[in-house]
């Protein structure tokens, strides 16, 4: 299959085509350039996309579900549900996130996602991450207390294998008995490991790096807050570069302000826009479930009966728009955390997150507004806003 787009403002990452072309032959690009340099090869599909962007496909490392479904769903079909729903946002590659529950239930819920992954290999769908289920009670956000898990390498060793080795990041805290030993453990199985939920101080959080800690889940969320004579994971966050942030840009969990703070202070290539979106994703106000809990959402906030923020309604094309309208981000460096910057944790920037020859012919185009026109994976249509107008 041969297809071109013309016209349209190519966000490379790194900079701006304008007028530009991008070929695509057998899921990957074969040209890219401004639109008088580049050859249309023949029998190729042309699509106008004069006046719209043409970016990377997205890449979310933490989504537990949306369009009503969960990825911890028993039923097997949620698995797709919420992988389309977010092809018709732009995530071409993402993570399906897991939660803490009892033993049994949650290695099914590994198992069930590492069959779908395996049986589809075309899928957006390319691994797991595990949000817990080591995570600190003090700060366990929307997580259910009586579902986490004390950490141990003998408990570890199930969910790996349950996986089937598709665990590709587990948020954990470092501080918890055990921690180190499973982190050790993890690490050498290939998994990056994501400090998060955790009450972790500075020295422990410099420890976890040599564990093998390189991330953080959703800053500023779920850890204590920032003290100048008690530092912990966010000064640590903030001030090792060996550690990459997530953000929830929906300017809700972090405030604007701070969200373009933590920008200047990590700059766009250590920052990750994610989404932490679950079922509530992309539906009408009401009531929903988090982990055996009763979830609340309404103006595109979701929250438990406490009032306890409990994921979010994001979707990446929208975190793009909030960095750049609301945090003073460029155009590039948005896209780029939304991209390339997540390819890079999962060791794939070799093929994604980024436009160029050779590369996956993974593209999102968006209008002015940021809504999403068009995914494009592997070279192929997955969603077309006009088709479905």
């Amino acid at each position: 299959m041969k297809l071109a787009l013309i016209g349209g403002k190519i966000v490379t990452p790194f900079r701006i085509v304008n007028n530009g072309t991008i070929v695509m032959e057998d899921g990957v690009i074969t040209e890219i350039g401004k639109s008088a340099d580049v050859r249309i090869p023949d029998e190729c599909e042309v699509i106008d996309v004069s006046g719209s962007t043409v970016t990377p496909g997205f890449v979310d490392l933490l989504v537990h579900g949306g369009g009503g479904r969960g990825f911890a769903d028993e039923d097997p079909a949620s698995t797709k549900i919420v992988g389309d729903y977010f092809l018709r946002h732009g995530s071409t590659t993402m993570l399906a996130s897991l939660y803490a529950k009892p033993e049994e239930l949650l290695l099914a819920d590994l198992r069930r996602i590492a069959d779908y992954i395996k049986d589809n290999p075309d899928s957006n769908i390319k691994g797991i991450h595990m949000e817990g289920p080591y995570l600190n009670p003090e700060l366990k956000g929307a997580m259910n207390e009586d579902y986490l898990w004390k950490p141990s390498v003998e408990s570890w060793n199930k969910m790996w294998e349950a996986s089937r080795g598709l665990i590709k990041l587990m948020t954990i805290a470092p501080e918890l008995p055990g921690a180190y030993d499973v982190m050790r453990k993890a690490a050498l199985d290939g998994v990056v490991l994501s400090i998060g939920h955790s009450m972790a101080d500075f020295e422990q959080v410099e420890l976890a790096i040599d564990y093998g800690a390189a991330h953080v889940t959703h800053i500023f969320n779920a850890m204590r807050p920032f003290h100048h004579r008690k530092p912990g994971v966010i000064l640590g966050s903030l001030l090792k570069n060996e550690l990459k942030i997530e953000l929830i840009a929906d300017t809700l969990h972090v405030h604007p302000a701070v969200m373009e703070l933590i920008l200047k202070l990590k700059g766009p290539n250590g920052i990750i826009l994610i989404t932490d979106s679950i079922r509530a994703g992309g539906m009408h106000e009401g009531e929903y479930e988090f982990a055996d809990q009763k979830i609340f959402m309404k103006n595109s906030k979701a929250f438990l009966p406490d009032g306890t923020l409990a994921g979010s309604t994001l979707t990446l094309n929208m975190a793009i728009k909030n960095m750049i309208k609301k945090a003073n981000a460029k155009l590039t460096d948005a896209v780029r955390m939304a991209s390339l910057n997540g390819a890079k944790v999962l060791n794939i920037e070799n093929r994604k997150g980024i436009l160029a020859v050779g590369k996956d012919a993974d593209l999102v185009v968006l209008n002015d507004e940021f809504q999403v026109e068009m995914t494009i994976q592997r070279g192929e249509i997955k969603y077309s806003r006009k088709m479905e107008d």
